[in-house]
Formats: C-alpha cells, sequence, structure tokens
C-alpha cells in the first residue's frame, strides 16, 4: 500500500481551501471603506481647511523671506556706502588745525580709529605699492585675504564706489571698493568695506526653515483639532444618515438627538425630527382612515350582501323594498366615505381657505341654513359685530354638524340657539395662549344633554353619547368639527348637563381681527 501524502493544491479563483475570501478581495474591501471613509464630508471639509490653510501660509513665509531678503540687500548696500560718505566727511573737515590732509597715511589712520565694525562689518584702506590699513578691533572678517586684495584691485575703478558679492571661504561676501586720492591726483589707496550678506542670507532661510516646521506642527495640530471638532459637528449628521437609512413606511419613529445650540447643524436635526414627526402623522391618519372605513363599511356591505343574497328576482315586491333598503345603506356608505375623507384631509396644509368673513352676516346666513334641520324653536343669541378670517365654508360646515347634533338631541318646542362673542385671551388646547381678539361661535340647545362620562370621549371617531333622542348617526360628526375647529387654529368646548342642554363652543383666534366700533 503506498503511503498517502496531503498536497495543498491552490484554487484556481486565488482563494486558500478553508477560506471563503481571498487576499485581493480582503484588500480590494479594505481599499474601498479607506476610500469611502476618505470621501466622506468631515474629510473633505477638513482638508479642504487645511489645504487653504497650508497655501497661506506657504505664501506668507515665501512673502516674508523675499521682502527680508530685498531689505537686507538694500541696507547691507547702504551701510557700505555710508563707509565712504564717512570717509568723504573726514576730507572735508581736514585735519584738527584745518588744513588738509597731506598724505593717505594720516587720512586713512583718522578714519580708521573712529571706526566700530559692527558684527557683520569689516572694513580695510590700502595704498597702491604701499601699506594696508585694518581697525584696532576685531572684524568679521579679514578683509586682508589675497583672494580679497585679488579681486579687490582687479575691478574696475572710474571714480565712484563699486559693489561687488564675492565667495571668500565659501561664505557670500559684498565689498564696497572706494577710490581715494589727495589734491586731486589720481587715486593712489582704496577704501574697501566687506559685509557678511551670505552668512545673513543663510540665517534668514534658516529662519524659514524653522517657519515650515512649525506651520506643519499647526498643521498636525489644527487637523487634529479640526478632525475632534468637526467630529462632534457631524455626529448629528452621522446619525441622520443612520436615521434615514432605518426609516421605512412601516416605521417612522426614528428621530435624531439634537445638540445643545442654535447652529445650522442642530436646526438640521430639528428640521428633520419635525418633517418625521409629520410623515408619521400622515401615515398615522392614512392607517386610521384604512382601520375607519374597513371597519365602517363592513357591516353595510354585510347588509347589502345579505339582501341580494336572500332575493327572489321572481318577487316583484321584494325586488321593489330590497332596492330601496339597498340604496339607503349605498346613501349611507357614500356619507360615510365622504367623511372619513374629510377628516383624513384636515391635516393638510390647504383643508382651509381663510378670507375675511362678516361675523353678524356669517350667523344671519348660517341660522337660514340650519332653521329647516327640524321643527325647533331657532334664534340668534348674540351678534358680536366685526370682521374675523376663517374658511367661510368649513365652519358653516361645523355649525350645520353642531346644529344636526343639537336637532337629535332635542324634541319639537325645545330651543336651539347660536351666536357668537369676542374675547380678549383665550387658552388654546395645547396649553398656549392666544392674544388679542379672539371670537367665540356657539350652538346652544335645551335637550337631553350629555352625560359627563360622554363628554370625554364625545369628540373620538365613531363615540356615540349614551342619551339621545333622535336616530345615531356615524360617529363623526363631533370629530370633523373638532378637526376644522383645530385647522383655524383654535379650540371647541363643551359644557352640558343632562335633561338640561348642552352649548357648543367654537374658540377661534382671528388673529388681526376687526372689530365693529
Amino acid at each position: 500500500m503506498e503511503p498517502r501524502t496531503n498536497t495543498a493544491v491552490a484554487p484556481a479563483d486565488g482563494t486558500l481551501s478553508g477560506f471563503g475570501t481571498s487576499f485581493p478581495e480582503t484588500a480590494k474591501a479594505r481599499l474601498h471603506a479607506l476610500r469611502a471613509a476618505l470621501q466622506t464630508v468631515r474629510i473633505r471639509v477638513l482638508a479642504t481647511v487645511l489645504a487653504f490653510l497650508a497655501v497661506g501660509l506657504f505664501v506668507a513665509g515665501t512673502t516674508t523671506l523675499a521682502l527680508g531678503l530685498r531689505e537686507l540687500n538694500s541696507r547691507v548696500s547702504e551701510d557700505l556706502l555710508h563707509q565712504s560718505s564717512r570717509l568723504q566727511e573726514i576730507v572735508d573737515q581736514g585735519t584738527s588745525d584745518g588744513r588738509p590732509y597731506a598724505s593717505l597715511d594720516d587720512l586713512f589712520t583718522v578714519f580708521l580709529r573712529g571706526v566700530t565694525p559692527g558684527r557683520y562689518e569689516s572694513v580695510m584702506a590700502t595704498i597702491a605699492g604701499g601699506n594696508t590699513f585694518l581697525p584696532a578691533g576685531a572684524q568679521a572678517r579679514t578683509l586682508g585675504h589675497p583672494q580679497v586684495l585679488e579681486t579687490v584691485l582687479a575691478m574696475p575703478m572710474n571714480g565712484s564706489t563699486a559693489l561687488r558679492d564675492v565667495n571668500v571661504d565659501g561664505r557670500t561676501v559684498r565689498l564696497a571698493v572706494t577710490p581715494v586720492s589727495l589734491d586731486g591726483n589720481p587715486p593712489q589707496g582704496l577704501l574697501v568695506a566687506g559685509n557678511e550678506i551670505g552668512q545673513q542670507r543663510e540665517q534668514m532661510v534658516a529662519s524659514f526653515g524653522t517657519f515650515a516646521a512649525v506651520s506643519v506642527a499647526i498643521l498636525l495640530l489644527a487637523g487634529g483639532v479640526g478632525y475632534a471638532v468637526t467630529g462632534r459637528l457631524y455626529v448629528p449628521i452621522r446619525r441622520l444618515r443612520q436615521a434615514t437609512e432605518t426609516t421605512t413606511f412601516e416605521d417612522v419613529s426614528s428621530r435624531v438627538s439634537v445638540p445643545p445650540g442654535d447652529d445650522d447643524v442642530s436646526q438640521l436635526a430639528t428640521d428633520f425630527n419635525r418633517m418625521l414627526d409629520r410623515l408619521e402623522a400622515g401615515i398615522e391618519d392614512q392607517r386610521q382612515f384604512v382601520d375607519d372605513a374597513s371597519h365602517e363599511l363592513r357591516t353595510p356591505l354585510t347588509i347589502i350582501g345579505g339582501h341580494l343574497q336572500l332575493l327572489q328576482p321572481s318577487d316583484a315586491l321584494e325586488v321593489a323594498e330590497t332596492r330601496v333598503l339597498l340604496l339607503e345603506e349605498v346613501d349611507r356608505m357614500q356619507s360615510l366615505v365622504n367623511e372619513l375623507l374629510l377628516l383624513a384631509r384636515s391635516g393638510r396644509p390647504d383643508f382651509i381657505r381663510p378670507d375675511w368673513v362678516d361675523a353678524d352676516s356669517f350667523l344671519e346666513a348660517a341660522m337660514e341654513r340650519v332653521r329647516v334641520l327640524g321643527e325647533r324653536h331657532w334664534q340668534i343669541e348674540q351678534l358680536p359685530g366685526g370682521w374675523f378670517q376663517a374658511d367661510r365654508g368649513r365652519l358653516t360646515q361645523a355649525i350645520e354638524q353642531l346644529a344636526a347634533n343639537a336637532v337629535q338631541s332635542t324634541e319639537p318646542g325645545d330651543i336651539i340657539s347660536i351666536g357668537a362673542a369676542w374675547s380678549a385671551v383665550e387658552t388654546g388646547p395645547s396649553g398656549d395662549r392666544h392674544h388679542g381678539p379672539t371670537i367665540e361661535i356657539w350652538v346652544a340647545d335645551t335637550g337631553c344633554g350629555i352625560s359627563a362620562a360622554d363628554q370625554e370621549r364625545i369628540f373620538d371617531r365613531f363615540a356615540r353619547a349614551g342619551v339621545s333622542r333622535g336616530s345615531e348617526g356615524s360617529g363623526l360628526g363631533l370629530p370633523i368639527v373638532k378637526a376644522i375647529a383645530e385647522a383655524h387654529g383654535g379650540s371647541v368646548r363643551l359644557s352640558s348637563r343632562v335633561n338640561v342642554g348642552s352649548r357648543f363652543v367654537l374658540v377661534l383666534p382671528s388673529g388681526t381681527s376687526w372689530l365693529a366700533s
């Protein structure tokens, strides 16, 4: 029996046996994740700011360096020319007894006694074929260097000071060479002033390097601080993105925590939460509409289906009776659907279209419309006068609904009254107070009243009062009245006593009302 060997064979796709992911795929995934991280708003904003900061620092540094070098050149040249000017002043003054100098030796000796070279300055005087004079103090450089002398002697002289940069021992030195003569004779001597301009340039360039190092440190510090600060600022945006990823039609309960402050990011989080509130309210209204419609339409559909199943087509009388019953159920279904649609639309911004309404003419027109609802003692209790802003059609619909409820709760001979009055301040449904004039419009009756227990739920959908002398409605009338009042920014309140009567009051904040004088 031959021995069995285990040989690992690399798959053709580049993966390792026993592992589901290849190394190239892992590298691609990491590269994709890194690229996605670098393309975030946080990184792009931070990179843009740092880029502008780096460019600004570079421009500031190079501009400062260029201006400094320019100023250095100008200052060094002026300092060197000052030596020749000072020598000319000594010549013009003459000796101590006022006579002109007889020899260059005496002139240079007097001149060099008053010379105090600066840190980078050097001075030398030389006579053709004669002595070389140096100041007694220390100098930045000994100008008696053969290279300097050779350069000085080779420079063409035209009677004025000549400036030239020379390289001495690897350093740049600027020389100012002035020919000197006495009694109008040809130049017999030279005044040489030097300045270590190269060393000063190197120091300025070195300072620029220090500035560059500090700038890099500032950029790194700014990047770290900016990364931390932008991280805190963009937390709501990250949460906003997470909330949008988890928000679905079935679940809009996600909210973004709003950071303290009143900046744009905080306002964005607030607006997003408000948008979700509106979406959640709209979805809830839609679900409520579907639930209400399916609940309330089930009974009339069952009645219609049952009668159709039991209908005998050969019996003409039964067909006629069934037809009347079915038409009544269809009308009731149509009315119910219209009321449900009205409630579903009550939260839309265009549900009401306010306009100026004359309070007195509105009440008089409403009385003419509702008095035909039943044989009752109808009366206008109070006319307030003035104008207010409201949707006349919607408000008339609310008054008609309250009047219809009043007819159901009364008997012939009972009193049903409508009226209105102005009120200075009123508290809204959410506890806020409406400052300025508000108008209260009421419908009151002397009917059976509503019990205290029913008053707490009378404005709920499909709720019906336990005491009523009329036929039961859909249970949507008072919710519609409440929706109309709240769409106007107002409220509706009820005061009622059993066997005494009820009083429904619409409180509408009119804003810029015009009260009659």
